[in-house]
């Protein structure tokens, strides 16, 4: 918080009339999912064996009240090259979420929120198509999470941020025989103000 404070004092103009988070905006983002359960498992080790893919995600973000935006994401994230345990070579994880997203500082060029909420996960092992098209063979699972962020408008229709958050996932039954998915994720978001 100290952080933004110091740099939000090289920021303090207002935005113009046009205030970015009472517009609506389409963000793409990439970032790092670190579930604890697979980092504990010689055979997934997302530092080391494993291929660990960048988390994908594309959102649409819509005010509803003075501070507050409502949310919704999807994401892609997947494992490669795991030792061949169970018959387990890949996993491949599919979320669909709704959020709060609620300013804290909402007028200013950098704009610092906290962000709430869950959704439905799918799951598939040994996927080779990138978007999951075996959905017969998918495990379903649920999550929740919450987090913090900043975002810094660069024009009047582009803007960056940064999330970070804790995800709690959990899956009905193993993917890989893993069931709890749960871990940080930090993202870098680029959005598109309409």
């Amino acid at each position: 918080m100290m952080l933004f404070v110091l740099v939000a004092s090289f920021f303090p103009l207002k935005t113009s009339a046009k205030d970015l988070t009472k517009r609506i905006s389409f963000g793409f983002e990439i970032g790092n999912w670190q579930p604890h359960s697979l980092n504990d498992e010689p055979r997934f080790d997302t530092f080391g064996a494993a291929g660990a893919t960048p988390y994908l995600g594309i959102s649409f973000t819509t005010p509803i009240a003075s501070g507050i935006s409502f949310r919704i994401s999807a994401g892609y994230w997947s494992l490669r090259d795991l030792r061949e345990t169970e018959k387990v070579h890949s996993l491949t994880l599919h979320p669909i979420t709704i959020e709060i997203k609620h300013w804290l500082v909402p007028d200013y060029i950098l704009s610092a929120y906290v962000i709430y909420g869950g959704g439905i996960y799918w799951g598939i092992e040994n996927e080779t198509d990138p978007l999951g098209t075996n959905l017969h063979d998918a495990r379903g699972g649920w999550g929740a999470h919450i987090g913090a962020g900043f975002d810094l408008s660069i024009t009047s229709h582009l803007g960056i941020g940064m999330t970070f958050q804790y995800n709690y996932v959990h899956f009905y039954e193993p993917i890989g025989g893993v069931d709890d998915f749960s871990g940080p994720k930090i993202t870098t978001i680029i959005y598109f103000y309409l």
